[in-house]
């Protein structure tokens, strides 16, 4: 990273910070003659600003959205607390200090992971789930580009959704894996994978060359570990030991196949994955999978 960028990364790290601490502002704007819930409101305009003059894609607008959203979660606490305690005032003084606390607790959090420069997120916010699929949607659009056939980047995405998802029931499954070298062995596999799928992401026309490993180790693999995992959960059974021992001996081939794929993709040479593949069909039937 150069100086200008680690610059530019401090700066917008300070000014997500701002936007979070800015947040305070609520308890000054309280002595103006209004109710409490609607100065909190008025503490949203600061973020909403700095939202506005930034860069929305940068971290820093995205923190300043963040805000906003405390903000207003604070609003509501405050209305409701309001509303319920009006007539009892030890009641409303009491809650209003319980929501100023957890206002505190919140912010803290929140200024130590932007003073890191840690994306962060209040409680039930839908901005993940916002910025991800617009991100997801914006990546899709990029790759495509980079197909003349409509249909082969359909395969691609197809391909690629199916490879996350399976990459997904592996790492869950991993970690329910009581075995420290099994999980070991699945935590490898799943390295190689993420690294293999990083490689097709930059180079989407490769996944010509790897659609056998696609087609059939990421899918076999996760069926493997769920059914092993099923009958491990079931009871010690006399094989046990056998089909760890097994277990083990697939996941080990199947990281080197892997590793194989990726070097294969990145020096631009042709697969061929009939041996690895014939080889690994055995070894599932012997081991009863």
């Amino acid at each position: 990273m150069t100086d200008v960028q680690l610059e530019q990364n401090q700066e917008e790290k300070k000014w997500a910070r701002r936007a979070h601490i800015s947040t305070l502002l609520t308890y000054p704007m309280a002595l103006l003659p209004f109710p409490f819930y609607f100065s909190s409101l008025g503490a949203m305009v600061y973020p909403f600003v700095m939202w506005l003059s930034r860069s929305k894609s940068s971290y820093s607008a995205k923190q300043s959205l963040e805000a906003m959203y405390l903000q207003a979660l604070l609003s509501l606490g405050y209305f409701g607390f309001g509303t319920k305690f009006g007539d009892d005032r030890v009641l409303l003084v009491f809650s209003y200090v319980f929501m100023a606390f957890i206002h505190v607790i919140f912010l803290g959090i929140a200024i130590y992971r932007t003073t890191i420069g840690k994306p962060h997120h209040y409680p039930f916010s839908f901005f993940p789930f916002l910025f991800s699929s617009s991100q997801t949607k914006e990546n899709w659009n990029e790759l495509k580009k980079k197909f003349e056939d409509k249909v082969e980047f359909s395969e691609y995405k197809t391909q690629m959704e199916k490879l996350d998802a399976f990459r997904l029931s592996t790492e869950k499954d991993a970690k329910i894996l009581t075995d420290a070298n099994l999980q070991g062995l699945c935590n490898e596999y799943l390295h190689s994978l993420s690294d293999l799928r990083v490689k097709l992401a930059e180079d989407p026309l490769s996944y010509r060359k790897a659609k056998q490993f696609l087609n059939y180790f990421p899918e076999t693999v996760s069926k493997i570990l769920s059914q092993y995992i099923r009958v491990s959960q079931s009871g010690n059974s006399p094989d046990s030991e056998k089909r760890k021992s097994e277990l083990n001996s697939l996941l080990s081939e199947v990281i080197k196949t892997t590793e194989q794929v990726r070097n294969k993709l990145k020096a631009d040479e042709t697969l061929n994955l009939d041996v690895e593949i014939t080889a690994m069909k055995k070894n599932i039937e012997f081991g009863g999978y």
